[in-house]
């Protein structure tokens, strides 16, 4: 029997997905002509072969046609949404009145606010003008949390930076981030010159879900929930992130239980099962079924509102309609065809949310747990209740690890020892708080009711932070130090694959196969290293408080500090780490760039310091930390021209002095002022780069 024919939508939706992802990485768009052509061709094809019964020995033309017509789909789909429609900024000097309309519910920190916006119009020469693009806009200052909101349309006086960034594949890159959402501006003001003005576009049903959200957790401060344990209740019911503190935070990420904070196909399993339950006398009525489907698909999709549509609530949400869908009309559809008929619809609906990192493991965990909870399961048999139930526990675990294992390697770059442990403790404590948190919330009216709920509540919220917060301080919690690159995951994957099928099939072709796979990932390794060994790496990297700047020979480096603080910058810190693991960097020498005179280092005569001018192989990088005029007056030389104060310079003044190729700005200087180089630098043909946004520089040499 041919094993893919129970999974017809597998064998389509593996084609449609690599056609997407050419399509966002190629960034163009087919023509519709040459599209139809290609679809009409497939469209004759199988009329021909189906007409005239062609050789069976030819069949596989048939296939291959299908297949062509849904990459081609997939590659057309992702092209349109790089499509030119949108209308730019103009390039110009001066800061102009935006438009703006909130896009999106804000988040809120301590004194910022921040929220992706679409450009409206923009005032020119008197007259408004329109626009169609996205911008980041961040809000500083004491009223910026009461500022923002969903859909109202804002007046800014700003002069806003096109987004620029570097790729990192050693730690997150926000902007990054942000442009895979189809954001190509940011900028930064005081929350004063931000006006409100009349005027209400917003989505209704997120308008809804929005309000409803903040009025939950409204509720939640008012029965008396603060701190770590408001902050894991709003992310486990709402998924409201924002006020979760970056200890707590960190000790999910090492438990390996990060996944319990943003809301998922748990969380919305656990509403199904409450509404499964709550709703079971339904079908004992005519027609009850079906109104028990209405209800249930009703409730799923407005918690998915309310919990902001994320990519991994939307896969179960999606894959639990069409399952509830099936159950009310008597099918009882193969799990794998489910999950690849949410991907098409997903894709179809935004062909840039498979560049989602949730979307991606969301759906990873699910199949795998599909695929090897069932072999996992039945490698221990028992009748005793509870040794069953922990050891089902314990397959899904290492079922949903071994599926998202490799990914989460190339993104968190850290492998938690414990996850076993965290999932047996956590798993069921976070359960207990999404049931007692609804029974909370709907009896926050009632007396005695509601007071005994919060109760409940407090206590469980108490023992999960303590359990996360042990297991991540427990000795060897976390293994860091994994960077694979693209090619090692699709070996990684392709390694599971066949050792999977070795083991169900006894086929000694998977064995060999894997092997060889193995092989090529030790040659990747040994390749890696020796090209580690000749390299040279400048780079620069801007923190809160200074900036460092490294280089990097082989595996050895020597890092210059703007100052003592930047040793404890926390940002910084995991940034250089990542990248000195990802490097193999096996020996680090420190200076301090605010030290006079000369400093040399043991072990890199090709890197000097000179008062402020810095040499490292064969760039030079002059520190310009005071005004022109007192401190230089003839000509030098310098490939990179470091800002670190703010003063009045002109870049036309820097380039007559240092003729720089690139001139990088790690000051405090505002926004305006910085535009205004940009500017300037760009008339006169000399590269500029704002660390304060980019986050880091850096190069071969």
């Amino acid at each position: 029997m041919n094993p893919w024919r129970p999974l017809p939508l597998l064998r389509l939706v593996i084609p449609f997905i690599c056609g997407t992802l050419t399509g966002i990485f190629c960034k163009v768009l087919v023509s519709f002509t040459l599209f139809f052509c290609i679809l009409a061709t497939a469209c004759l094809a199988l009329f021909l072969f189906h007409r005239f019964t062609l050789s069976y020995r030819l069949r596989w033309l048939t296939g291959s046609v299908v297949l062509l017509s849904f990459f081609v789909s997939g590659f057309q789909l992702a092209g349109l949404n790089f499509r030119q429609d949108s209308i730019q900024l103009p390039d110009t000097e001066a800061a102009v009145i935006l438009l703006l309309r909130a896009s999106d519910c804000p988040s809120v920190r301590q004194g910022s606010a921040s929220v992706i916006t679409e450009m409206v119009s923009y005032r020119h020469s008197g007259a408004w003008k329109p626009l169609k693009n996205k911008l980041y806009l961040r809000l500083y200052g004491d009223k910026a949390n009461t500022i923002l909101s969903y859909g109202n349309y804002y007046l800014i006086y700003c002069r806003p930076d096109p987004l620029k960034f570097f790729h990192n594949t050693h730690s997150f890159n926000f902007r990054e981030y942000l442009y895979n959402k189809g954001v190509k501006y940011e900028t930064g003001i005081r929350a004063g010159n931000c006006m409100p003005v009349p005027g209400d576009d917003a989505n209704m049903i997120s308008r809804l879900a929005f309000n409803a959200r903040d009025r939950l957790l409204k509720i939640l401060r008012d029965k008396g929930l603060s701190g770590q344990e408001f902050s894991v209740a709003a992310a486990l019911l709402l998924g409201y992130v924002n006020e979760i503190d970056s200890r707590l935070k960190s000790a999910f990420a090492a438990s390996g239980t990060m996944h319990i904070l943003s809301v998922s196909g748990m969380h919305v399993g656990v509403i199904f099962l409450f509404l499964e339950t709550v709703l079971a006398f339904m079908a004992k009525f005519r027609y009850g079924t079906y109104l028990k489907l209405l209800v249930q698909l009703v409730f799923i999709w407005a918690y998915a509102a309310v919990t902001g549509f994320s990519p991994a609530v939307l896969r179960a949400s999606t894959c639990l309609s069409f399952l509830l869908a099936g159950k009310a009309i008597r099918r009882k559809p193969e799990m794998l065809n489910v999950i690849c008929a949410s991907v098409f619809f997903l894709l179809i609906m935004d062909p840039m949310i498979i560049t989602d990192v949730g979307f991606q493991l969301s759906y990873l965990a699910v199949t795998g747990i599909v695929i090897l909870y069932k072999p996992i399961y039945d490698l221990y048999v028992t009748h005793s209740w509870l040794p069953d139930k922990i050891w089902a526990l314990v397959a899904v675990s290492v079922a949903a690890q071994l599926a998202t294992c490799p990914l989460s390697l190339y993104y968190f770059h850290r492998f938690p020892n414990y996850f076993i442990l965290a999932n047996l403790l956590i798993v069921p404590l976070s359960n207990g708080i999404i049931l007692m948190g609804i029974v909370a919330l709907l009896c926050s009216s009632i007396p005695l009711a509601g007071g005994l709920s919060i109760s409940a509540l407090k206590l469980l919220l108490a023992c999960l932070n303590k359990s996360v917060l042990w297991i991540g301080s427990l000795p060897g919690a976390v293994t860091p130090g994994f960077f694979p690159s693209v090619t090692e995951i699709i070996l990684w994957y392709l390694v599971i694959i066949c050792i999977f099928l070795f083991l169900t099939l006894r086929n000694k072709k998977f064995l060999l196969l894997t092997l060889f796979c193995i092989i090529i990932l030790e040659f990747s390794a040994l390749v890696e290293r020796r090209c580690s060994y000749s390299r040279s790496i400048l780079a620069i990297h801007q923190g809160s408080r200074g900036y460092v700047i490294r280089y990097i020979r082989g595996r050895k480096e020597i890092c210059f500090y703007s100052g003592l603080r930047m040793r404890t910058d926390l940002f910084i810190a995991g940034q250089i780490g990542n990248e000195r693991m990802a490097g193999s960097v096996n020996s680090v020498k420190e200076r301090w760039i605010n030290i006079r005179g000369r400093q040399e280092a043991l072990g890199f005569p090709e890197v000097g310091k000179s008062g402020n001018m810095l040499a490292a192989g064969n760039r030079r990088v002059y520190i310009l930390n005071g005004t022109v005029g007192k401190n230089l007056n003839v000509k030098t030389h310098a490939d990179i021209l470091l800002i670190s104060r703010n003063e009045g310079y002109k870049i036309e003044q820097l380039k007559k002095i240092f003729t720089p190729l690139i001139i990088l700005n790690v000051s405090t200087a505002s926004h305006s002022r910085v535009a205004g180089w940009s500017d300037q630098a760009k008339r006169l043909g000399v590269k500029f780069y704002n660390l304060k946004t980019s986050g880091f520089y850096q190069e071969e040499i």
